[in-house]
């Protein structure tokens, strides 16, 4: 993957499809993936782009994973989305470094700024 690419994590399939297209449909790379276990597998350093990560999943959260990261040295920017979270969560996360953090259901354009967002920090 050479290109920055949209790395979208979430283990509601419709979801995820549906970010999917949408980032997808703005002409940004995008690969999609049903846990944050899988991401991690089939993660490569080299890859350069964003997180658009689900917050509440099955075997490894969103802030789980962003914390393994942190602890592997890999700074990638995070979009978080979720369908409920306190706001202590979401403070945290973004003093964790995450670039926003997004309640489902959110308006389509505020995500791709968010995304948008994130991906310039990957360039800097």
């Amino acid at each position: 993957m050479s290109q920055p690419t949209v790395f979208v994590i979430d283990d509601d399939a419709a979801c995820r499809d549906s970010v999917r297209e949408l980032v997808s449909a703005a002409g940004l790379a995008v690969a999609a993936f049903g846990s944050a276990v899988e991401f991690l597998a089939a993660f490569d350093p080299t890859w350069q782009g964003c997180l658009v990560l689900d917050l509440h999943m099955r075997q490894m959260d969103g802030r789980a994973l962003q914390q393994r990261l942190r602890q592997l040295g890999i700074d990638i920017p995070i979009v978080f989305i979720s369908g409920s979270v306190d706001i202590p969560t979401a403070v945290q996360a973004i003093r964790d470094g995450a670039v926003d953090f997004l309640q489902k259901p959110y308006p389509e354009n505020k995500l791709l700024d968010a995304v948008y967002k994130a991906l310039r920090r990957t360039s800097s």
